[in-house]
């Protein structure tokens, strides 16, 4: 066995030496043999070892007995071991997850924290063969996709999984080889939760059943998927940076009129991989949660939402973003009268109007006058002495410059692409109902500066000055 496990780390690349490495001990026979595995090796790799066990404080003086025994093998071997007690009770609670939710989730989180404390590259667990055909099995029932089938990876980050090629019945032959002696947890023998029911009921049923070894059927469709799965990823790629629009500060956008053309086999494989480039996993995303991205991508309109575990998927006119968290721009909220010439400041101090008028304006000495994103010109006389700026409201209508008529401001807003969402962000220079300059954008056609101008208004809009 230990023979196989070495093929196992050299084959995939495990460890490499001078490796310092993790081991996260429960104290049954899985992680007690992995521990006990690795310390034979230790030599081979030059590792330096660090035992972590995790108190769940779930079964009294059973959480003890573990624990007590985790550190006189520790103490036996001479390994380092830091042993942390969690309330899985409590966090259970707190966060609304199940306790076999809870207490993988704070494992994990404090195997990160250790490793962290001690510099090491790697994390190992004692996964093996059946928990493999486990995890498919409970895949396949949440309705998993090809990638439920190929199971868990012998790398992912920083965890590795040494013991992922041998069987359960090896790993205890093992242990009463060496005298090991692991404890057994009482929880691991009641079907109370979904992978017990797996492994209690569902497997040797099968077993029986079927008169065949389900373990190693499916390590056999772990093997050919996984191979299915590398070939795949490859043509995945090439059609998922052709349709990223962006990509940065936890975000992912990208075009619709790419993803329309697609297969929908190639559409759900870029959605999943744009939610594991925002998310750093697809950990609680479901077939169904893919079906509801699709969904948005045919038949929502522009401006829809969907809250995703851990993720938020928006669509826009162009594109499909996928990103971390809320993130919308400030409404401007500020409104007042212009202060003509002079300076308008919001109370913030983080938006600024300079006015100026030009007088006696002569077209054939300011043929150069040309106005920008932030600058720009009026005819003065066209306009009253109230003028102010705010953000857009109810009626407001607008006559972008060239343009024919004059529409709703909603309107001009829809045409332009502009999201629904950035629409409150943008400041206004109006003159009550009348939008004169839609800052950042275009301004009135009615209000523009001709040959028949004599005064010009300029104005200057400054933003976080």
């Amino acid at each position: 066995m230990i023979t196989r496990i070495l093929d196992t780390i050299k084959k995939n690349g495990i460890i490499k030496k001078g490796d310092r490495v993790v081991v996260g001990v429960s104290g049954g026979p899985d992680s007690v043999c992995l521990l006990h595995v690795l310390w034979r090796l230790r030599k081979d790799f030059d590792l330096y070892i660090v035992a972590v066990h995790i108190n769940h404080m779930l079964r009294g003086s059973e959480s003890c007995r573990d624990e007590n025994y985790v550190k006189s093998l520790c103490s036996e071997l001479e390994i380092e071991l830091q042993s942390i007690c969690v309330d899985i009770k409590k966090v259970s609670k707190e966060k609304n997850m199940s306790l076999e939710e809870a207490g993988r989730e704070e494992r994990y989180r404090h195997f990160e924290i250790v490793a962290d404390s001690v510099g090491a590259s790697r994390i190992a667990v004692a996964h093996n063969k059946n928990d493999q055909a486990e995890t498919v099995l409970m895949n396949i029932i949440r309705g998993s996709g090809l990638d439920g089938l190929k199971g868990m990876d012998y790398i992912r980050g920083r965890i590795i999984r040494p013991l992922l090629d041998i069987e359960r019945n090896e790993i205890e032959a093992y242990c009463r080889e060496n005298s090991l002696n692991p404890i057994t947890d009482s929880s691991n023998l009641e079907d109370i939760y979904s992978r017990n029911k797996i492994r209690l009921n569902v497997i040797p049923y099968i077993d029986t059943l079927f008169g065949c070894n389900f373990v190693k059927s499916v390590d056999r469709l772990n093997r050919l998927v996984k191979d299915d799965i590398d070939f795949i990823d490859g043509k995945i790629k090439k059609s998922y940076y052709a349709a990223v629009l962006r990509k940065e500060n936890e975000e992912v956008e990208l075009l619709l009129g790419k993803i329309k053309k697609m297969h929908i086999a190639v559409k759900r494989r870029i959605i999943r991989k744009a939610i594991n480039e925002v998310k750093g996993n697809v950990k609680g995303i479901e077939s169904l949660h893919i079906e509801r991205v699709l969904n948005m991508i045919d038949n929502g309109r522009v401006g829809s939402r969907l809250d995703l575990p851990g993720i938020k998927v928006g669509k826009s006119y162009e594109s499909i973003k996928f990103y971390k968290d809320e993130k919308p721009a400030d409404k401007f909220d500020f409104v007042a009268s212009l202060c003509i010439p002079g300076i308008t400041k919001s109370r913030d101090n983080r938006h600024l109007i300079e006015a100026s008028v030009i007088n006696d304006y002569n077209t054939v000495d300011n043929k150069g006058i040309k106005g920008s994103s932030l600058i720009q010109y009026f005819d003065y006389d066209k306009l009253s002495e109230e003028i102010s700026v705010r953000k857009r409201k109810e009626g407001d209508c607008f006559k972008p410059i060239n343009s024919n008529g004059t529409k709703k401001l909603k309107e001009y807003f829809i045409d332009n692409k502009i999201p629904r969402e950035m629409r409150d962000t943008i400041p206004l220079i109006a003159m009550e109902s009348e939008i004169i300059w839609v800052i950042g954008y275009k301004i009135s056609d009615k209000f523009k500066v001709t040959e028949n101008t004599k005064r010009v208004l300029k104005l200057i809009y400054k933003a976080n000055f």
